[in-house]
């Protein structure tokens, strides 16, 4: 604001210089060119700020306004697994049946479910009780497969281990959100663990 102010104040003084002072036309000129642009400027930027905070009002009311139409999927408890069980039972056919409901089963699930397929997921005990419970959640470049690779000249463990690499650079670059640096420190028993 103060810098509009500034501008128009110094428009009005170039203006109003008389002929018969010693400052040029060219000189003139260009101070009024000048202000005119700053002017131009700083009311351009006091829209823009003034627009950002208008969207960001926007965007806090659609956010009440959608958490207030928001429905709990299940108002009551889950069925028991009996109940599941002989709804799976009664049921004539399905289009997609996915046996594992870890981390990759449930995603297949889901996937399918979105597709509007009929769908069936069977799971021996509880979600994620196998492998996706035990996961560390690392994105990690499979060293432990590098050293199977280097121990038993397998070319093939060396392509999977260099094809997760470029998987997990990936990952980093186009979703720096998902995952963040770790640290960690591993003991070393063996003079040739050293490289990794």
């Amino acid at each position: 604001m103060r810098v509009a102010m500034w501008a128009m104040a110094l428009v009005c003084y170039v203006g109003d210089v008389s002929p018969g002072r010693p400052a040029s036309m060219a000189f003139r000129k260009a101070l009024k060119g000048t202000a005119i642009i700053g002017t131009g400027a700083a009311a351009a930027l006091l829209g823009l700020s003034q627009l950002s905070e208008y969207r960001k009002t926007q965007a806090r009311l659609a956010y009440v306004a959608a958490e207030g139409e928001l429905q709990q999927p299940f108002k009551d408890e889950l069925p028991t697994r009996q109940a599941q069980l002989s709804t799976l039972q009664d049921t004539e056919e399905f289009d997609v049946l996915v046996v594992g409901g870890g981390a990759t089963g449930s995603g297949c699930a889901l996937d399918a479910v979105t597709r509007n397929l009929k769908t069936a997921l069977v799971e021996r005990n509880d979600f994620s009780s196998g492998t996706s419970s035990r996961s560390t959640k690392l994105i990690h470049g499979g060293v432990r497969y590098l050293q199977k690779a280097i121990m038993k000249l397998d070319y093939e463990q060396y392509m999977m281990v260099k094809e997760a690499l470029h998987e997990r650079s990936n990952l980093l670059e186009i979703a720096p959100h998902l995952s963040a640096p770790l640290p960690i420190m591993l003991p070393v028993y063996k003079w040739w663990q050293l490289p990794y």
